[in-house]
């Protein structure tokens, strides 16, 4: 067969063929599309047409590693450093794996379908890997977007059905212990003991609880000001994974926002409150607490009161716990959480407990 420019050859029956790359197979062997003419002018007439509607990988040389990085070095402007941070974790721990040396022309329903599956057999949900591939996706459309002569298609799959982590779940502390808990830490004096009273009685995350400065604690009219989280972030310098403290706005709008705090707080804070600079839950080298220390200081606290160890974020699963079995509304409760959706509170931190469920039924008895 006599060749004529690229990738276009003269058959022996008197034909023109011209090949297109559609792609790889299983075996990351090229797959072609042919097509025919009478003329070398007419298969180039022909292919060009199909290249612009279609594309051609030839020469792209660009394998799905490639793009992702592309997609988080073009995109790091627009975003926080937290959010740079979690995506390059998920391209890095959960795609890169598996299709680092792919082509996005190799995308196929079946190729993706099994990453799934093998992201289920790893203990994910359904809801989290759906996630990791719509990362995926945005990564692949900005790529493709940014390249006009480049087209590939992106499978659709489904993310039907739940599946269980199958990491170990621990069991939350119930209400009593917390209630424990609270007595405990004004009973002894502690250098976070007025932090995690708040949080006991505020639901407020770990984050925004070591961003918080005494100015942001209005006594007078008995509530504090959220407004700020901390965050320990990879910062992916030239240096290495180095991380740095970052001090910035919640993630989302929701997040800003102003909780009352019962009166006995109230009057016990008067007695704690520093200048307003300082931060509620101060360091010891720093003039704050990162939400690791914290961590690890709330542990030796359990363990030297005789409690049974439990994680800092347990007492915001309680305190949404505690507030539905006093009657809170679900809109009053949503928003006091600091979440964009109720179904947020509703599903993920409301645990209504035995004991209510028995209280709720009781009330049937005056109905018949």
């Amino acid at each position: 067969m006599a060749r004529r420019g690229r990738n276009i050859y003269k058959r022996k029956d008197g034909r023109w063929e011209g090949r297109v790359i559609l792609g790889y197979d299983e075996a990351q062997k090229r797959k072609y599309h042919s097509i025919y003419g009478k003329s070398y002018s007419e298969v180039k007439g022909k292919m060009q047409i199909y290249i612009e509607k279609y594309g051609d990988i030839r020469g792209k040389g660009d394998n799905i590693a490639i793009i992702l990085y592309f997609w988080l070095e073009q995109k790091r402007k627009d975003w926080k450093p937290s959010t740079y941070a979690n995506y390059r974790k998920i391209i890095e721990k959960h795609l890169l794996p598996y299709w680092a040396r792919m082509y996005p022309e190799m995308l196929s329903a079946d190729r993706v379908q099994k990453f799934i599956l093998t992201k289920k057999d790893d203990g994910l949900s359904s809801e989290y890997i759906k996630k990791i591939f719509d990362l995926f996706r945005q990564a692949l459309k900005y790529y493709q977007n940014q390249h006009e002569n480049i087209h590939y298609v992106i499978p659709n799959p489904s993310f039907t059905g739940r599946y269980e982590n199958k990491s170990e779940i621990k069991e939350l502390p119930t209400i009593e212990t917390i209630k424990e808990v609270e007595k405990a830490l004004y009973m002894k004096e502690v250098p976070e003991q007025a932090g995690i009273l708040i949080a006991i009685n505020s639901g407020i995350r770990i984050g925004e609880l070591c961003a918080l400065r005494w100015k942001d604690v209005d006594l007078d009219n008995g509530m504090i000001h959220i407004n700020k989280t901390m965050q320990r972030i990879c910062t992916y310098s030239n240096r290495g994974s180095e991380t740095e403290i970052y001090i910035m706005e919640p993630k989302t709008s929701s997040a800003v926002r102003v909780i009352p705090l019962p009166s006995n707080l109230i009057h016990f804070l008067k007695c704690k409150k520093g200048a307003p600079e300082e931060y509620v839950v101060p360091g010891k080298r720093v003039d704050y607490c990162e939400p690791r220390t914290l961590q690890y200081r709330f542990e030796r606290f359990l363990k030297e009161n005789g409690f049974k160890n439990f994680h800092f974020h347990a007492l915001r699963h309680c305190f949404a716990s505690r507030c539905v079995e006093l009657g809170f509304d679900a809109k009053s409760l949503c928003e006091i959480m600091g979440h964009s959706d109720i179904r947020i509170t509703l599903q993920l931190y409301v645990h209504t407990s035995l004991r209510q469920k028995r209280i709720l039924m009781e009330r049937l008895n005056g109905n018949f």
